[in-house]
Formats: C-alpha cells, structure tokens, sequence
C-alpha cells in the first residue's frame, strides 16, 4: 500500500470518525478548541505509527490516542491553572510586602523597642507588661502585684516615658523621679 492511498484512507477514516472522537473528547472535559487540537495531534500520531507499523484498527487506534492525549491536555490545563493561581497569590502577597527600608526600619524599632524595655526598672516592665502584653487591667494588676491602681498607673506611665525617651532620643522628655506626689516633685533624699 502506497503512503498516499494510506492517507487517503486515514482522512477518510477520520472524518467518518470525528464526530465521534470529537463528543468523546469533550465528555472527557476538554474545550471544543482542545478537543479539536487533540483530535489533530490524534491524525498525525495515527499517520506517523502506520507508516512504520501495521494497523488493524484505525479507529481503535484513533480513539485510544485521543483519549490519551485529552488526559494529557486536561493535566496540562490543571497544572497551568494550578501555576496561575499560585502565581496570583503570590504576586497578591508581594504587594503586601514591605520594601527593604521598611523591613530594615521595623527590625531597628523592634530592637530600639526591646532595648528599651530590658532597661526599665524590673518591678516598672512587669507592670507594663502585664498591661500591654497580658491585656491586664490596672485594678488586676494591683491586686496581683499586691499595690494601688494608682501606683501601677504611674509605673506605666513612666514606663512609657521611659521607652519613647529611649526610641525617640531626638524628642526631650521631662526626668521622671520614682517618687512624685500630684503635680508637684518630691525632693530626693539621696541629694539632701
């Protein structure tokens, strides 16, 4: 048999088979362009065997070829999906990335932050502490430090002062005393 009387018998036994094919593909899942393009790469891998080998059946040949290809196609579609959503997620997370400055910028207020905080008087950053990070209230940390609502709000508040004249040293803050009564400082007894 000559190559082209095997042509002519391949085309004819594709278009008998086509529709055919065609519905077989598409029920696998493929789109009426892939399955189309499946159906083609079908043709040309059912000419390239014939033409060294000997077929019995065409239209066997054909379908088991185009059922292989449309699963193939299908994997390559999910995988390509599968690649643009990871794509988008990523991309969509690098927008809410901090450029380099900003991360360097955050790293040095962390430091300055806990630099800070390892120099407040120990009784002073348990106190602000318990408020801060453990949500305490003033009056549960007074009953739990066993002191008045009134002194822990003044170690927190020098606390905070403490800190911002530490991260901030640009900005003067007033001294703090340990012991300050209203409005008015009390004299130290170390200098008298």
């Amino acid at each position: 048999m000559s190559s082209s009387d095997l042509r002519v018998r391949s085309q004819t036994a594709v278009d008998a088979f086509k529709g055919r094919l065609l519905r077989y593909v598409r029920r696998r899942g493929a789109s009426r362009e892939d399955a189309e393009d499946v159906i083609q790469e079908a043709y040309l891998r059912l000419l390239r065997y014939s033409a060294e080998h000997e077929v019995q059946s065409e239209e066997r040949l054909l379908l088991i070829a185009a059922k292989n290809l449309a699963l193939d196609s299908i994997r390559r579609r999910r995988a390509r999906d599968k690649t643009a959503v990871e794509y988008a997620v990523i991309a969509a997370a690098a927008q809410n990335w901090p450029a380099p400055d900003e991360e360097l910028y955050s790293q040095q207020c962390l430091h300055n932050l806990q630099d800070a905080l390892a120099m407040l008087p120990e009784r002073c950053r348990e106190i602000f502490l318990l408020h801060r990070i453990d949500n305490l209230t003033y009056g549960e940390i007074a009953l739990r430090c066993g002191i008045s609502a009134s002194a822990v709000e003044k170690h927190i508040a020098r606390a905070c002062l403490l800190i911002d004249a530490r991260i901030n040293p640009e900005v003067e803050c007033p001294p703090v005393s340990n012991k300050t009564r209203g409005n008015r400082r009390l004299p130290d007894r170390r200098s008298a």
